[in-house]
């Protein structure tokens, strides 16, 4: 959750100047013996919720791109965000990025584009 220009932090870089727009989701990963019996009940084994955020950049300079770029062209980012249903700030969470690509055209600012960092561990919080 966006709080404050302080509220999404990637290897100490602030984000809120880049962006536009941020979503943030709990993604469920589930065992093989879960499913629905016949009567229509869910069972299962919950392995894991994994944090999810996805950015939404604004138009971009030569040096803002060199910066976001250099930021998820690594195998590993400590992300640290306000996270609303545990009322504090996550702080250096070990997240993996998504594959980048942007647009450009006639030499001019890349245009707007999105990404995505992904936690490399579940939730301790739904344990």
């Amino acid at each position: 959750m966006l709080i404050d220009k302080n509220s999404l932090i990637i290897d100490n870089v602030k984000m809120a100047q880049y962006l536009t727009k941020v979503k943030f989701g709990y993604h469920k990963i589930w065992g093989k013996d879960t499913g629905r019996s016949l009567s229509g009940d869910n069972s299962g084994t919950l392995k894991g919720i994994y944090p999810k955020i996805t950015m939404t950049f604004r138009k971009l300079n030569e040096g803002e791109i060199s910066t976001v770029l250099s930021l998820f062209n690594k195998a590993e980012n400590k992300v640290t965000f306000y996270n609303p249903d545990l009322g504090r700030t996550v702080s250096n969470m070990s997240c993996y990025s998504n594959d980048q690509e942007y647009e450009q055209e006639n030499f001019g600012k890349i245009e707007g584009y999105s990404c995505s960092v992904i936690s490399n561990k579940k939730r301790e919080y739904y344990q």
